[in-house]
């Protein structure tokens, strides 16, 4: 393994001047070089921006999988790449294998059966490929050199986004990735693990104790601290306000009715947004220890055609963004 790492060219590479990189890129090219990168450290999102600018300087499409992110049969998982590997084919492509480490990583024992089954198969097919090909594998990781496919150069990210260096934190750089923007329409709520089918839900909010606008961490104090709380504090306790169009279900008024006559019956609610087509999940909010401040019936009009909702407003410890 020693012998193989020292034959590596090895470039430290900062999210903050790119230019090294790439200009070593454009000269690897220029010298006929294939871009077979091994790139350590920083966050995953390090890794992605290496990735995309290698692929942005060289002019190719930028595909990305994830390995970590296992499918339940190695078979499917092997298809899928065998698609992928035809695709890159057919046209100028920088590929970004990210999780290498669940195939790659040393270990006194022999590789599971998904490890030696895809890495073969990565190891025997990335070596034929025009494009560029870039391992992500984290830090931490000890790579198995002997199994890895081949390699041309080894990254490392020097300052890695998130971290404190020399007792100062490292700031986001003016370059940054474009991301997709993200639809507020498309969400799912559910109570307790249950889909309760919402139309609207206000935003949540997430307070810091002493450093924000209100000299209390709901987190920390809980709904004892709550109910210690002065009158004038205890309205600023976070709420959020669920909406949804009137069915038989009396979820929301039951929930109410439980606790109007002793302690609060507390639940978790879990905000999911949905991408664009409404079928991937791409964010989770937990709000925890969730209890209801009041419940609200449908107004009726005679006068107006429309949908008959009620609201349940909720008091929560905290938010976690999953």
């Amino acid at each position: 393994m020693a012998d193989v790492r020292a034959a590596l060219p090895r470039f430290a590479f900062s999210r903050r001047d790119p230019g090294a990189l790439l200009a070593l890129a454009e000269k690897r090219r220029r010298q006929g070089a294939g871009i077979r990168v091994l790139a350590l450290g920083g966050q995953p999102r390090d890794r992605v921006y290496c990735a995309q600018l290698l692929a942005e300087a060289a002019g190719d499409a930028f595909v990305q999988i994830d390995l970590a992110l296992a499918a339940a049969d190695p078979a499917d998982e092997k298809a899928a790449l065998e698609k992928l590997s035809a695709f890159a084919r057919t046209a100028p492509v920088t590929v970004f294998i990210d999780g290498a480490e669940t195939l790659f990583a040393r270990s006194d024992a022999p590789p599971g059966g998904r490890a030696k089954l895809l890495g073969d198969y990565l190891r025997r097919t990335l070596v034929t490929l025009t494009g560029g090909v870039v391992l992500g594998m984290p830090e931490r990781v000890d790579p198995d050199y002997d199994r890895l496919p081949a390699l041309d150069m080894e990254v490392t990210f020097r300052a890695p986004s998130g971290h404190v260096i020399a007792g100062r934190p490292i700031l986001l750089p003016a370059h940054t990735v474009d991301e997709a923007l993200l639809p507020a329409h498309n969400f799912a709520v559910e109570i307790e693990g249950v889909d309760v089918g919402l139309c609207a839900v206000s935003a949540p909010r997430l307070l810091a104790g002493p450093y924000s606008e209100f000299d209390f961490d709901p987190a920390r104090q809980g709904i004892a601290g709550f109910a210690a709380l002065d009158p004038a504090l205890r309205e600023h306790w976070p709420t959020v306000t669920l909406r949804r169009g009137v069915t038989q279900s009396r979820l929301f008024y039951e929930w109410k009715k439980a606790q109007s006559q002793g302690k609060p019956l507390r639940r978790d609610v879990r905000i999911r947004q949905l991408d664009w087509p409404g079928v991937r999940v791409v964010n989770t909010w937990r709000l925890t220890n969730c209890w209801a401040r009041r419940w609200t019936g449908p107004p009726f009009d005679a006068r107006n055609v429309a949908v008959a909702e009620e609201e349940i407003e909720l008091y929560y410890e905290d938010v976690a963004w999953e």
